[in-house]
């Protein structure tokens, strides 16, 4: 038996990295109730704890998650103009309001 797969819902929102004491900005591409993609140049490799702060309309302060990486897409120089090199993230912890999102995005409805 294979172990169910979280649906995942492309929903298009910005974001910001911290890694350490850097700071990188992104693009969430796509979510689930346990990870999501995000298009970032941050240079995390699996393992890495990382924080993020999710802007989306409807919330007036940035939804934080603590994550871990669990891949990496690199891209070759050449091609970063075509295609963006990214992060997917296991979140660790949510607060309340990533889930609401969530159920807003998967009904297909708005944000608040």
């Amino acid at each position: 038996m294979y172990p169910r797969v979280e649906p995942r819902f492309k929903k298009r929102m910005s974001c910001r990295l911290s890694l350490g004491p850097s700071s990188y900005s992104g693009m969430v591409l796509d979510l689930s109730r346990t990870g999501l993609f995000i298009q970032t140049s941050a240079g995390a490799r699996p393992g890495a704890e990382i924080a993020v702060n999710v802007h989306s309309a409807g919330f007036t302060t940035p939804i934080a998650l603590s994550a871990q990486v669990v891949w990496q897409r690199r891209v070759p120089q050449q091609l970063r103009t075509l295609v963006k090199g990214g992060i997917g993230l296991k979140i660790q912890r949510a607060p309340e309001s990533y889930y609401r999102l969530l159920a807003d995005v998967s009904r297909g409805s708005p944000t608040r």
